[in-house]
């Protein structure tokens, strides 16, 4: 076998080893492309439907469908508890006439065998039910609280009657995504509500 020979052999073996080489680069980076399509489409659908459930309850602080067995007082026992990451407040969720106490917490531990460490479990609560946990992706669930003139209250609120308006905001994370890349595709959402008599909803 020639010098010639062995040297187009070489070059034969070094090409296909960089096209199998780019072949292998191409594959990969359509699967990440596609990871994080789905990823995104999965974050935004989760989102939408979460943000659903949000605003139900949370438009209805406050709300009794039988207006007598509220409080007397205007807003001062309409919240009842405040902290950074949970809520508690009076309402009438399922529009049967009575004054529910409707809880809202974030999990202070990832959820255990996510893929990703950010994620935490939702709980909802009505009185003393089973709290119901939720799965979506959220790794942030922040409420702040303000007085009349938007002024921030500390937390937790040591006196519900000084609440005015509340802001909430959500995050969201893919619960699967390639290399453990999670801050590609996330979503954010806020919304300010006034805490206020709310008898008509």
């Amino acid at each position: 076998m020639g010098t010639n020979t062995l040297i187009d052999l070489a070059g034969s073996f070094l090409v296909s080893g960089l096209l199998l080489f780019a072949a292998l680069q191409l594959d990969q980076k359509s699967i990440q492309t596609t990871f994080d399509s789905q990823g995104g489409l999965e974050v935004q659908e989760n989102m939408v439907g979460l943000i659903e459930y949000l605003q139900y309850d949370f438009r209805k602080i406050g709300y009794c469908r039988n207006a007598s067995k509220l409080p007397s007082s205007a807003v001062s026992t309409f919240i009842q508890k405040g902290d950074t990451n949970a809520i508690w407040f009076l309402a009438d969720p399922s529009n049967s006439g009575n004054v529910d106490t409707v809880k809202y917490w974030l999990s202070s531990t990832p959820i255990p065998g996510s893929p990703n460490p950010n994620t935490r479990l939702l709980y909802r609560q009505i009185n003393s039910s089973a709290p119901v946990a939720t799965n979506l992706g959220i790794t942030d669930f922040k409420i702040q609280y303000y007085e009349a003139f938007g002024v921030p209250i500390p937390t937790p609120i040591g006196s519900p009657n000084q609440v005015q308006f509340i802001m909430l905001t959500v995050r969201m994370e893919p619960i699967f995504t390639f290399n453990s890349d999670y801050s590609k595709n996330f979503a954010v959402w806020r919304q300010t509500r006034m805490v206020s008599r709310n008898l008509k909803r």
